[in-house]
């Protein structure tokens, strides 16, 4: 595989708060890289083989809407536990092989990972995408991965990631219903009242997805707090049952979520023009 000078670079980085050695490792172990690698919200894993050797070959395939989706590709160059790099072909949506290379530097604490995919300039309509896809999967490796006894500070910026999730959601909601209200015929009595409501609503979501933005920021910037001293002994029924709220509520929610973005991603294909023929 040869790189063209017309070729686009995709680079995503990402701070693991795991030892580059744990983080390089899981994406050569076939069962750690399959719980992240490649996954998708509404899709699973059914299939992850890796011949974790330069020149050796994997095979990573999630099931989406009853369709296998196949990762494959070869090891390139294995530098333990700084470097990876591979190429990657996913026949589905293209015959051609890109390259990815992945840089792991240690830190004090954890260590910072940069992914570069090499894309072809004709591809570039992709760029957004592809990035948005590396950055889910490495957020996912990110909850995967975590050393031994985290500071308090560490398993805040941690729970960072999903209400960060949420905050996009619920601007892409308000986005949605701002645009939504161009749709609507001037001057009929009952496109005023639906405007007005969209209108409303877009405004509190955005707000709403600023404030909770905002919020994720500040939790995911106290990585490196002081740790300071606990009486483990003042722990009780108020503690426990508070954490057991948001346990419950994850649940509820991943099952939720689950249901919606399955209905969501049918309602999104029904929306794509379709693709001259030949």
């Amino acid at each position: 595989m040869t790189k063209s000078q017309d070729d686009l670079a995709v680079r995503v980085s990402y701070r693991f708060d795991a030892s580059a050695e744990r983080v390089y490792d899981a994406f050569l172990d076939p069962s750690k890289a399959g719980k992240f690698m490649f996954t998708t919200p509404t899709g699973r894993i059914v299939r992850c083989e890796i011949d974790a050797r330069v020149g050796g070959a994997f095979t990573i395939v999630d099931r989406r809407g009853g369709e296998d989706v196949a990762h494959v590709g070869e090891f390139l160059e294995l530098e333990r536990p700084r470097r990876i790099v591979f190429a990657l072909r996913v026949e589905k949506y293209s015959s051609d092989s890109t390259r990815v290379t992945i840089e792991i530097a240690p830190l004090r604490k954890g260590c910072e990972l940069t992914l570069t995919q090499e894309i072809k300039a004709a591809y570039a309509n992709r760029k957004q995408r592809v990035q948005g896809g590396w950055t889910d999967i490495l957020e996912r490796a990110a909850e995967l991965l975590v050393d031994e006894a985290p500071t308090c500070g560490i398993g805040v910026a941690r729970h960072a990631a999903i209400p960060a999730k949420i905050a996009v959601m619920f601007a892409g909601l308000a986005e949605t219903l701002e645009l939504h209200r161009k749709l609507l015929v001037a001057g009929d009595p009952s496109s005023h009242k639906e405007d007005e409501v969209y209108r409303e609503l877009a405004a509190e979501w955005r707000e709403i997805a600023q404030r909770v933005q905002r919020a994720a920021a500040s939790m995911a910037a106290q990585r490196d707090l002081p740790m300071g001293a606990h009486d483990e002994t003042a722990f009780g029924a108020d503690h426990l049952r508070a954490f057991e709220k948001y346990v419950s509520a994850e649940g509820q929610l991943l099952a939720l979520l689950r249901l919606a973005a399955a209905r969501d991603e049918r309602m999104l294909a029904s929306m794509q023009p379709e693709q001259p023929a030949g």
